[in-house]
């Protein structure tokens, strides 16, 4: 079946589609092969994956055949699935994602979990708190629908990744939560300005000589500059560590998303700034180092 052409019958179930395009990708290597299968179709068809089946026997027409063979093709020729879509789950919410921004991946959700405890606590007035590098904006989004007591502001050098992040804050209805600005990194801020409680980023942090080692739906669609670190994968998550402290209040905290080996260089750089304490590694859900917490000295 899997490598049998599509044009060979004239009729086709939903349920049809699934395990001839599931068979089509694995033999494509294509990973995950059902899931996206069925992520596709449904898109296709404007629906829920759950009702592929509770529709199995429905036939699709001509023109939702035709779309659908359009993203199979899209998806071979390497293409991720959620550009296709348009669409991808971050902390039980939908963002729109687009190749402007960086697909977000399940480790960044660790992330926030490991920052929402910091929020907790707002029995002073509301924390302020700022991402740098806001991509598609998951992570100011995740933390801002969770706690909106506090205040926001989130910041990325490109313009089109703001707007995409917008674009999401309003579909969930976060937006004047959140204040933005285009800046790459700490250049828009002013140094001994003390006014964050926390500082969230997730960095470029893969070698420069790493990014062609990638998968091909990574390393040839998604945003070069959301991915490469330098040379040494470091130089985006250096310069957050080594500026941090002249915009956080006294206790205040610095939490980055890492590269799984890179537990020794961040240790060693917070080290020499010399203004940290309380340096914590947390690990993803595949027991990798994943997350550098660190708080300002009082």
């Amino acid at each position: 079946m899997p490598n049998a052409s599509m044009s060979r019958r004239s009729t086709w179930t939903s349920l049809d589609l699934v395990r001839w395009t599931a068979g089509y990708f694995k033999d494509h290597r294509v990973e995950n092969a059902r899931s996206e299968a069925e992520i596709l179709l449904a898109h296709t068809l404007g629906t829920r994956r759950i009702d592929l089946y509770l529709n199995h026997d429905q036939p699709l027409c001509e023109d939702e055949l035709a779309r659908f063979k359009s993203t199979i093709k899209r998806r071979l020729a390497g293409e991720p699935v959620a550009y296709i879509t348009g669409v991808r789950e971050f902390w039980s919410l939908t963002l729109t994602v687009n190749p402007s921004v960086l697909i977000p991946r399940p480790e960044t959700e660790c992330l926030v979990e490991a920052v929402l405890p910091l929020l907790d606590d707002c029995a002073k007035s509301p924390k302020r708190v700022l991402e740098m590098g806001t991509g598609s904006g998951a992570i100011v989004i995740a933390l801002a629908h969770d706690h909106p007591e506090h205040r926001y502001l989130a910041m990325d050098r490109s313009v089109a990744a703001l707007q995409t992040a917008r674009q999401n804050a309003r579909k969930h209805r976060v937006e004047e939560r959140i204040g933005w600005f285009c800046g790459n990194w700490d250049a828009a801020l002013l140094p001994g300005n003390e006014t964050f409680d926390l500082i969230v980023s997730n960095p470029p942090y893969i070698r420069s000589s790493d990014i062609n080692e990638l998968q091909p739906e990574i390393r040839n669609h998604e945003p070069r500059i959301a991915l490469d670190g330098s040379a040494d994968g470091l130089a985006c998550l250096r310069r957050i560590i080594e500026s941090a402290h002249h915009y956080l209040r006294p206790g205040g905290h610095v939490a980055l998303e890492m590269g799984y080996d890179q537990k020794t260089e961040i240790q060693s750089i917070a080290a020499a700034v010399g203004r940290y304490t309380s340096l914590r590694i947390v690990k993803d859900y595949s027991g990798h180092d994943r997350i550098a917490l660190m708080t300002k000295m009082v």
